[in-house]
């Protein structure tokens, strides 16, 4: 074999073993680009299905039904702030959730509580109005083991729990942001509606308040929550004719769509050296609380959106096999003044 020939094979095995080099990396790379994209498959689906898993044991009101019966959807700011929260918070878990506004019909409630029960729901909730009003419809639920829960509403026979603010702290609250505002001043009227229990409760705590510092209350009136903002309007505008510059220093009132009707009738009588304040924390409120040299100088936050959150928490625990919550379950309120309005 000549020098040529040995050099020219000696180059093609040198050549053969480069390419079989080249092949035996390509393999072993694809077997790991393959290992790792099969583990990376292994992997987005452990994930997927963990995610899934998780999606699934949040949603635990899946098949239950709560049915939302209330008097004043419609008709109170709060009411509808409060029932519109818990309605969004139930549904996030999955419960199908029914409402019923019976628009200011009492009566109505007890039969919509029972048709409530006849359609099977897993709970009742009433958004706002008396229980004590609703005692046909509790028996229904009771009689069926339909537990029953209340949106600021109240305790009573019947009632599993009631999720509301702390209304004493409510009334005094409201009531001695009021009595700094007039200081020395010490003539006041009163707007309240005793037959709903909360309402209730927070004049109750307005008036010791009111008597403890030697404060008159020249009227004490009971609110129209069907018109609440033109009822508290057209009374305070014919108090103000009684009661002329000098003889009154501020009006408390126990809810701010009522207390809105009374600032309203001062700015239109021109009688803002009257102070007024109210009870919620509306946004409407506030709007008018942190305007300059507002005479409506106070009102105090309930917070709907907690209110609402813990009752579809603790619901939720129940009809899961969880204890019941304790009859009452407050959540605490908020002083807002122009400073935080």
């Amino acid at each position: 074999m000549s020098k040529i020939t040995r050099r020219r094979v000696l180059a093609g095995v040198v050549a053969l073993a480069a390419s079989a080099g080249l092949a035996a990396c390509g393999s072993k790379n694809s077997d790991e680009t393959t290992t790792t994209a099969a583990a990376t498959e292994t992997t987005a689906a452990a994930t997927e299905t963990t995610a899934a898993t998780e999606t699934t044991a949040a949603l635990t009101g899946t098949g239950k039904t709560i049915a939302i019966v209330s008097p004043y959807y419609s008709n109170q700011p709060a009411t509808k702030e409060v029932v519109d929260a818990f309605k969004t918070a139930a549904e996030a878990k999955g419960y199908t959730v029914t409402l019923v506004d019976t628009k200011g019909d009492l009566a109505a409630v007890n039969g919509e509580m029972t048709n409530a029960v006849s359609q099977k729901a897993s709970a009742i909730v009433l958004g706002m109005g008396d229980p004590k009003e609703f005692s046909a419809g509790l028996k229904a639920a009771k009689d069926a083991s339909v537990p029953v829960f209340g949106l600021d509403a109240g305790s009573a026979d019947g009632v599993t729990a009631n999720f509301t603010s702390d209304n004493e702290f409510l009334g005094k609250t409201s009531a001695q942001a009021l009595l700094d505002a007039v200081a020395p001043g010490k003539n006041v009227i009163v707007i309240h509606f005793d037959p709903f229990e909360p309402v209730r409760l927070r004049g109750a705590a307005a008036r010791e308040l009111f008597t403890a510092q030697g404060v008159t209350v020249l009227e004490d009136i009971q609110g129209d929550p069907a018109d609440s903002t033109g009822f508290a309007k057209t009374t305070i505008l014919d108090l103000l004719t009684k009661y002329p510059k000098g003889k009154l220093d501020g009006i408390w009132v126990a809810w701010d769509a009522s207390a809105l009707g009374a600032y309203q009738a001062t700015v239109e009588a021109g009688r803002t050296e009257v102070k007024v304040v109210g009870v919620d924390g509306q946004d409407f409120a506030r709007a008018e609380i942190k305007k300059a040299d507002s005479n409506w100088i106070a009102t105090v936050r309930q917070d709907w959106a907690g209110i609402a959150n813990k009752a579809v928490t603790d619901i939720d625990a129940l009809l899961n096999g969880g204890a019941a919550p304790a009859a009452v379950v407050v959540v605490p309120g908020e002083l807002i003044t122009a400073a935080n309005a």
